[in-house]
């Protein structure tokens, strides 16, 4: 799936890190990485509480995240 990601929002994941949230944008962006609407499900997992629906906190999945940022040749979480 990083991969097939646009380098814009693989360049948008690495800004962000992994303490933030991710925005819908990128939700819908590693959606369709993954081969469309809500294939990406997965690659990310929700962080704090399930409900309310509309509140909820998307987060790359750790092992994703390390290897977004092994891509570039940092460290988890290290931001620009």
């Amino acid at each position: 799936m990083i991969s097939r990601l646009e380098a814009e929002d693989l360049a948008r994941l690495r800004e962000v890190g992994t303490e933030k949230p991710l925005d819908p944008g990128m939700i819908a962006a590693i959606d369709t990485a993954a081969g469309g609407p809500g294939e990406g499900r997965g690659y990310y997992v929700v962080n704090g509480s399930l409900y309310p629906v509309e509140s909820r906190d998307y987060h790359l999945r750790e092992d994703v995240a390390e290897a977004v940022f092994a891509a570039e040749g940092t460290s988890v979480g290290v931001t620009g």
